[in-house]
């Protein structure tokens, strides 16, 4: 009886941690940056397209990050520590806008472009926020990719928010975050996805 009582507590942060890794924020840019310009110039060359848009956006911070997790000076990849959050999206946001300047130099289709300088408004917003209050990164770019799929797909897609509230939820299960930042991140993933739409 105690064994199980033992065992029940520690399902829901297996649970979290499971959500938490595979709806990375990494991970769900990385679908955007792939779907985005096979939406908007086919399977082959979108491939093609997103795939140097992966290279810049979400390979070279996350390589970074990992760096300085294997280096002992961050303390996961998640970036669990506020106070050591603010280099690393700096670094992220040089990596963005040099992949948005060779997109845009190379003819990258202008529905790609158009996501990455929302992520660049996303990364400009984070870097503020985080400062003063440990905003959800994760609750924003789940939120981002729900309207960014609306956008390209159709309002049906809109049946994909509980995935954003379950993304919170691990969040919240965790402790890395408390309900207000969550919801927060939702907020301003929406006003990116907003960003997105203007500028397509």
């Amino acid at each position: 009886m105690t064994a199980t009582r033992t065992a029940e507590p520690a399902a829901a942060p297996r649970a979290a941690k499971l959500i938490t890794d595979v709806l990375s924020p990494v991970v769900l840019v990385s679908v955007q940056l792939l779907l985005v310009p096979v939406h908007a110039a086919g399977m082959l060359p979108g491939l093609a397209w997103g795939a140097v848009a992966v290279a810049f956006v979400s390979a070279a911070p996350l390589a970074y990050i990992l760096f300085r997790v294997r280096r002992r000076t961050l303390t996961d990849v998640h970036i669990g520590v506020r106070e050591h959050r603010r280099l690393p999206l700096l670094v992220g946001l040089v990596t963005v806008l040099a992949g948005l300047a060779l997109l845009a130099a190379t003819g990258a289709p202008r529905e790609l472009l158009a996501l990455i300088a929302a992520i660049v408004v996303l990364a400009v917003a984070t870097i503020a926020i985080t400062g003063l209050w440990k905003i959800s990164v994760h609750a924003t770019v789940a939120m981002m990719t729900v309207g960014v799929l609306v956008a390209l797909f159709g309002p049906w897609l809109w049946l994909t928010l509980p995935v954003v509230a379950l993304i919170g939820w691990a969040r919240v299960a965790l402790a890395d975050h408390t309900v207000p930042q969550v919801l927060a991140g939702a907020a301003l993933g929406l006003c990116v996805a907003g960003a997105f739409v203007l500028a397509r």
